[in-house]
């Protein structure tokens, strides 16, 4: 059940910033969803800027293992669903209030939720273990370009501007399926109050494209700002301003029957995108429940299975993205220190872009390095 069919998604704005990385790419592979492996552009790795007056005072070029990828999530969620209604699934267009969700659950083995109104989501206890922030972290907007010169080196580019916030961009593929084409997907991480804190949730297309283009050329260095001279829309929906309060969230939520249900994503785990996590916490945790479903196809899917089934995707992966992208908006001094440092420690700037691949790797790392 879901709010809009493959036509409304695609012909409405985007959805999101999103890079997957290969441990991600490779999931969706296996489970036969790997449409665009060969079809989209990698990124190779990250190169890092910091900024000051539009001139670098530091960066480093790291590289991933193995390369990430990009493609529009209107693109995969409409491609998605077609996939699932050919193979036979039963796609209901609705938006159900919390009884009719109750009511509905009565018939079914197992409800997962993994988009949730307000009142859904208080179905879900928070997790009295996570301290999260009360407000955003950042104040967002994102847009998806033709007409970027290609950085040279198939890198995203990470450009952090002291007090002010981030400039992240990257590669990446949009278009209805079957129609793709390159773009490139930029993303403006603006500190609330700072210099760019300018974008309007009312704002045209047009004005927001025109205010990013002075951004960059205000902010960025000029090697970097000449790249997005010629950019332009890709379409009519290639703009978002939004912002994102983070939530932890309990696994298991009660309806009001008292029925278990079991949350996904960004119902149990919600991030700032500025660290790269959202779409792979969500593939991980889809591939994680359909395997834990598959050990246990009988069931009983109860309250404990379904605690059982949450806890190794917590751990694993949605716990350690979350302190990540924590760290990654506002790292403490010595964490800073590492980050300059790789300028001349390519070992150092490769574990760095390693993290955002697997970031309970650098975890480790940092709690060795910082202790």
């Amino acid at each position: 059940m879901t709010d809009r069919d493959a036509e409304a998604i695609l012909a409405g704005t985007v959805t999101s910033t999103q890079v997957k990385f290969s441990p991600t790419l490779d999931l969706e592979s296996g489970a036969g969803l790997g449409f665009w492996r060969t079809s989209a552009p990698n990124i190779e790795g990250i190169r890092f800027t910091m900024a000051i007056d539009r001139t670098a005072v530091a960066g480093w070029a790291g590289r991933f293992s193995r390369p990430a990828q990009s493609v529009d999530q209107r693109t995969v969620f409409a491609r998605c669903l077609d996939e699932f209604l050919a193979a036979g699934g039963d796609l209901r267009i609705a938006v159900p209030s919390v009884t009719e969700v109750d009511r509905a659950a009565a018939d079914y083995d197992l409800t997962v939720v993994t988009r949730a109104s307000r009142e859904l989501a208080a179905c879900f206890d928070n997790d009295p273990a996570w301290t999260v922030p009360a407000e955003p972290q950042r104040r967002l907007a994102v847009l998806y370009l033709d007409g970027v010169r290609p950085e040279p080196h198939h890198l995203g580019c990470y450009t952090a501007l002291p007090e002010h916030g981030e400039v992240i961009s990257y590669p990446g593929l949009t278009g209805r399926p079957g129609q793709e084409r390159r773009c490139e997907i930029v993303l403006f991480e603006a500190r609330p109050g700072g210099a760019l804190d300018v974008f309007d949730q009312h704002g045209t297309p047009s004005q927001r494209l025109r205010q990013a283009k002075q951004l960059i050329d205000q902010h960025l260095p000029a090697e970097l700002a000449e790249r997005y001279r010629d950019a332009e829309l890709t379409d009519a929906g290639a703009t978002l301003v939004g912002a994102v309060t983070p939530v932890m969230r309990r696994p298991v939520g009660t309806l009001p029957s008292g029925r278990p249900v079991l949350g996904g994503g960004d119902v149990v785990c919600r991030m700032d995108p500025g660290g790269a996590q959202g779409a792979n916490n969500a593939v991980q945790c889809a591939i994680r429940y359909a395997e834990a479903i598959l050990h246990h196809p009988g069931g009983p899917y109860d309250r404990d299975w379904m605690e059982w089934t949450a806890a190794p995707w917590l751990s694993a992966v949605a716990h350690p993205a979350a302190r990540w992208t924590a760290t990654v908006l506002d790292p403490p001094p010595a964490m800073r220190e590492m980050m300059l440092a790789a300028q001349h420690d390519s070992t150092l700037a490769d574990a760095f872009a390693a993290a955002f691949a697997r970031p309970s790797n650098l975890a480790r790392f940092t709690a060795d390095a910082l202790s």
